[in-house]
């Protein structure tokens, strides 16, 4: 007996059988996954229902919102993300349809899940971890990463490669996972720290696992099923599931506005019985199964969802400016810090002290980061594609103060270098 038909009622069950019969229909998939995962779940879909016609929009989390919400946007009827935040947002705004069912989680994994099972399903999930080239490594001599620290260690300066949680819902969750298990100073050091060692910075989550796999890049933070497609293809590439990774259920939602809400409950029904549950499984999706509770279970990490939905437009505002956007300054500071010999002279190790506090503190305090006022400036801010004055005058502050302290930083590692 499949996932889905334990908990499909009888009336569901009328709805949906004449549409398998009368074959007749559409189905318009708006995703954030790149096409690589969603084709082998759409190619099975297609094969057991070759009468239904599927179309896939590819769109990051801010276009997909758009797109529900524009009069003249192509209508959807199915939603598939991995990003907690956008269907949040979708349920916030009142753009999810209430599922003809309450399709439940295993308990196991209810702890990492939304918690809307009235109007989201859960299809399977993944982990997080870190993706490394072994011939790049190799080449570079460079050890095998497994943790963070590892690629915020100065051996990895110019050798990591990393998406922005402003652009990746994934890479949002892996910041806001520092965050909260290292606390605000010590997750933000760490990022700073990880933000010098990078070469790029991705515009989507899975070119961080593209630009690894073709050399670019040594290793970078990813979720395991980008990192399994690429092993897949190519013998040289690892993974290294960190401790306490955060676990990301796949979701699928309704929207309200959908003209085949049948359609899309049958999709559900699919990925849920034990051929989809299959592909969800397989190279291609490459998700964990909702009949494999090990991973989850092995992580002592839940992620704090109040924390992450309240803070998430603050993080990625704070990131864009104190990482991305300071991208050159933050390299040149810590290239100076980890080139300085102290020669073990107590002044010399004090300003190089000073230097790295500088260069590793954020220009917001965990304290100014609660204010209910800043949160509610930028709550949203990431949602729509849409300019906020004020907003932008708090970044700009953030950003001098960021490039002000980077640059005395620079002068204290200058005065600790001379001979």
């Amino acid at each position: 007996m499949s996932l889905f038909s334990r908990l499909l009622p009888v009336s569901l069950a009328a709805i949906l059988l004449p549409i398998g019969a009368a074959q007749a229909a559409s189905l318009t998939v708006l995703t954030s996954f790149s096409e690589t995962p969603v084709k082998s779940v759409i190619d099975g879909f297609v094969q057991q229902y070759p009468g239904i016609r599927v179309e896939v929009i590819y769109r990051r989390t801010i276009p997909s919102l758009r797109l529900l919400t524009e009069a003249e946007a192509p209508s959807v009827d199915i939603i598939m993300s991995s990003s907690p935040t956008f269907f949040n947002t979708l349920d916030k705004e009142g753009l999810l349809a209430p599922l003809p069912t309450a399709t439940i989680p295993p308990d196991w994994l209810s702890p990492h899940t939304l918690g809307l099972s009235n109007k989201v399903a859960v299809v399977g999930y993944s982990s997080s971890g870190i993706m490394y080239n072994r011939h790049y490594l190799a080449k570079y001599q460079l050890p095998q990463p497994s943790s963070w620290q590892q690629l915020a260690s100065p051996v990895f300066m110019g050798h990591v490669m990393m998406s922005s949680p402003s652009q990746s819902g994934t890479t949002h969750m892996m910041v806001e996972s520092i965050l909260q298990q290292y606390g605000w100073d010590r997750g933000w050091a760490l990022l700073m720290r990880l933000g010098s060692n990078l070469s790029a910075i991705t515009a989507r989550s899975f070119g961080v696992s593209d630009g690894i796999a073709r050399g670019l890049a040594g290793a970078g933070p990813v979720i395991d099923s980008y990192a399994l497609n690429s092993q897949a293809l190519f013998k040289h590439i690892g993974f290294s599931t960190m401790a306490d990774s955060v676990i990301l259920p796949t979701y699928l939602g309704v929207p309200r506005s959908t003209a085949n809400p049948k359609n899309g409950a049958l999709f559900i029904q699919y990925l849920l019985s034990d051929k989809g549950q299959g592909i969800i499984g397989t190279p291609g999706m490459a998700k964990t199964t909702l009949s494999q509770p090990d991973l989850a279970r092995q992580t002592h990490y839940v992620t704090d969802k109040r924390l992450l939905y309240r803070r998430a437009g603050l993080l990625k505002a704070l990131f864009e400016q104190t990482i991305t956007q300071q991208l050159p300054s933050l390299k040149l500071a810590w290239r100076g810090i980890n080139g300085v010999d102290t020669r073990g002279d107590p002044e010399r190790i004090r300003l190089l002290e000073q230097a790295k506090l500088l260069a590793s503190t954020p220009p917001l305090s965990e304290r100014e980061a609660r204010d209910p006022a800043l949160l509610a400036l930028f709550d949203g801010m990431y949602d729509r594609e849409q300019g906020n004055p004020q907003a932008e005058r708090v970044m700009h502050q953030w950003r001098q103060t960021t490039e002000a302290r980077l640059n005395e930083a620079l002068r204290l590692v200058e005065q600790a270098g001379k001979p």
